[in-house]
């Protein structure tokens, strides 16, 4: 996966997440969303141990450019060290440097299982992407009925 299409996909999950807000306890809520979000929805592919190791890793490549990730583990859940990391440093390079975590936990995930079904996955995180992919709560549960 390119790093501008990598970087394309973390751009439309930031976007959907934080719908540009610069207001630092939304910028906070937003990663705190994210990371649940991400924790979940690829936790539940590739198996929770899988995903702690992609967060690792993924984190660990993003904190040598951006100390503002330094004290979060992006595990969501941890309301007190984001909303810290926002005031140290500030809602917009909290927000940057997510997305730059988000950029690179979308190319090695890519690495991992290809580069489309890295772009579904990821696309698949707080709603319907641009291209159309589909919530993960089905038609039938928006009904109320259990399918």
């Amino acid at each position: 996966m390119t790093s501008s299409s990598a970087k394309s996909v973390a751009l439309r999950l930031w976007a959907r997440a934080a719908s540009g807000t610069a207001v630092p306890e939304e910028v906070a809520a937003a990663v705190e969303l994210l990371c649940t979000q991400l924790g979940t929805a690829l936790g539940r592919w590739i198996g929770a141990d899988g995903y702690r190791v992609l967060l690792d890793r993924a984190l660990g490549l993003a904190r040598v450019e951006n100390a503002a990730l330094r004290d979060l583990s992006c595990l969501g859940g941890d309301e007190a060290a984001t909303r810290k990391a926002v005031q140290t440093h500030g809602a917009a390079e909290v927000g940057e440097a997510f997305l730059t975590f988000l950029t690179v936990l979308v190319e090695i995930l890519g690495r991992i299982i290809g580069d489309e079904m890295a772009v579904h996955l990821v696309e698949q995180i707080g709603g319907a992407s641009s291209k159309g992919a589909v919530s993960s709560v089905s038609t039938d549960s928006k009904r109320g009925r259990n399918g």
